[in-house]
């Protein structure tokens, strides 16, 4: 009697699931980045009631929220493409192939990280704008 030969598939599966514990990681710490800059300008600048936050906004906000928001596409398009991956490793039929899902999930990863970085670069800057808006 053999023994049933190991799926040479499954190092591919466990590495997928990996890069989903990644990505969940950056997409928990991009949405929670989402609310800082308000939090910042609460609480370092004297926002008077009646007036409107947008109002203290530098345009370091607005960039900084749209390269998380740039990280988030990137991280919804690595799972969409992650699902159809492991689809295809595990023999369902689908459109694409294995190598070109492969292709799409690592752009999606990198595009994210990227988004991620330059969003951090843009939040320093917002930052020392807020800091230093009087001086």
């Amino acid at each position: 009697m053999s023994l049933p030969s190991p799926d040479p598939n499954k190092w591919k599966l466990v590495v997928n699931t990996n890069y989903q514990d990644l990505i969940k990681t950056l997409m928990s710490l991009t949405t929670a980045s989402l609310v800082v800059p308000f939090l910042l300008i609460k609480n370092f600048l004297a926002v008077p009631g009646n007036k409107s936050l947008s109002d203290y906004l530098p345009r370091a906000a607005y960039w900084f929220w749209a390269l998380m928001f740039g990280s988030l596409v990137c991280d919804a398009v690595f799972f969409y493409a992650s699902a159809k991956y492991i689809k295809v490793v595990s023999g369902g039929p689908e459109a694409w192939s294995e190598t070109f899902l492969e292709s799409v999930r690592d752009t999606a990863i990198c595009g994210a990280s990227v988004f991620f970085a330059a969003g951090l670069v843009s939040f320093a800057v917002l930052g020392w704008k807020i800091l230093h808006r009087n001086a």
